[in-house]
């Protein structure tokens, strides 16, 4: 584990470091492709990963969680997987994800509630409900205030009643829980941004189809979502007025810094096969990979990913010192963790296409791989805002931006 430096010590991480990717050698490498097609694959991969303990990794102890607090190994487990395949990573990503709200305002209903059973050794799959149909990721742009959340909750006695629209979310119609981002009123602007969880059976909630899409076809279940009179205990809502807006901040920032090593996984199995492939191609009566021209291409693959893996994993040392570097949902955070994410999918990008450059026709073609992992990134380039808005919130690190 000599990739990740110095930024993650501590031994028993090293060793589910270790274990997880001697795993994805041995159980996903052999089937990544089949897991564009075939869901048994896909869930016997991830079935070994829950028994590894990768499903409760951020849960307490009390739950029978592993309890894993570190910003950095979180990243490092998610590279780990997405060097397999991203979907798996993010499928593992989003339990924690969902829960985070209810964590973050020590929601004890919520959390007893639901958190057991995420903690045990079946399969289970979460859902954070943010994008909508009229503004998609406008709900993610801070500068909104979230007066462009269209999904109503309102009150009634001890029951919130939920009514509106989401389009992508990951786990549509397959998740264990749905953490819905909503407003009490759109004139409240933050105060009127709620998070509230809703159980898969709920009466009211209802699913579209998936969607057909170029990559993480099984790995990521990706629909719309229909609230109709959604009844949910009022207990359900992770915090309150202001807090959840602070909370709904938290998750996109938390989300953007885990993408990058989601994003890097890809970069990083993929320069994987270009140097075995550039080894057994000659021309010149050398191997291809020792042709000053070729291996020039390579070093500016491995740069890329080297610096985009401690760009993340600096961020990730910067999550585990909130005294010193503020609030993760703050405009600071928010910044760096974009900037993470924005430059992480950049070089992907790059790596992807120079092997296919370097590989030339072979690079095209299903039997060699590199274009499922062109395709798998891709989507995380796209996601919480895509690399414009992530820019945007970069810029607004450094000044306020006015739109």
């Amino acid at each position: 584990m000599k990739r990740y430096g110095d930024f993650i010590t501590a031994e028993e991480d090293l060793a589910l470091l270790t274990t997880i990717r001697k795993y994805v050698d041995r159980e996903v490498m052999p089937v990544r492709m089949q897991m564009d097609e075939d869901y048994e694959v896909f869930r016997k991969a991830y079935e070994g990963l829950v028994k590894l303990g990768v499903q409760k990794r951020g849960f307490s102890s009390r739950y029978g969680g592993l309890e894993i607090r570190s910003a950095s190994t979180i990243c490092a487990i998610s590279e780990e997987i997405a060097r397999g395949d991203s979907g798996l990573s993010l499928h593992a990503l989003i339990v924690p994800w969902c829960l985070a709200a209810a964590i973050g305002a020590r929601n004890t209903t919520v959390m007893d509630k639901f958190i057991p059973m995420f903690c045990d050794d079946e399969p289970r799959c979460g859902c954070l409900a943010l994008t909508e149909p009229a503004g998609g990721c406008n709900i993610e742009d801070g500068a909104a205030h979230g007066m462009t959340v269209r999904t109503r909750a309102e009150l009634d006695g001890d029951e919130w009643v939920i009514n509106g629209e989401k389009m992508w979310p990951s786990g549509a119609g397959v998740a264990d829980l749905y953490c819905v981002v909503c407003t009490t009123d759109p004139k409240q602007k933050e105060e009127g941004l709620a998070l509230i969880y809703v159980p898969p059976d709920t009466s009211g909630l209802s699913f579209g189809k998936p969607e057909d899409k170029m990559g993480m076809k099984v790995t990521d279940v990706n629909g719309a979502i229909y609230f109709d009179n959604v009844r949910v205990p009022k207990e359900y809502r992770a915090g309150g007025p202001g807090l959840d807006w602070k909370l709904f901040r938290n998750d996109i920032s938390w989300g953007r810094l885990t993408s990058a090593p989601m994003a890097l996984g890809n970069a990083q199995a993929v320069l994987e096969i270009i140097t075995e492939y550039t080894a057994t191609r000659s021309y010149g009566g050398k191997p291809v990979r020792n042709h000053s021209l070729q291996a020039a291409m390579v070093a500016d693959m491995a740069i890329g990913i080297e610096s985009a893996r401690f760009f993340y994993l600096s961020v990730a040392a910067m999550f585990n010192n909130r005294k010193k570097f503020g609030p993760i949902g703050g405009d600071y955070m928010m910044g760096r963790a974009s900037a993470a994410k924005v430059y992480a999918c950049d070089v992907t990008e790059m790596v992807c296409n120079r092997a296919m450059e370097l590989m030339g026709s072979y690079g095209y073609v299903r039997e060699y791989h590199v274009e499922k992992y062109l395709r798998d990134s891709k989507i995380i380039q796209l996601w919480l805002g895509g690399g414009q808005l992530a820019r945007l919130d970069v810029a607004q690190s450094y000044y306020p931006y006015v739109s």
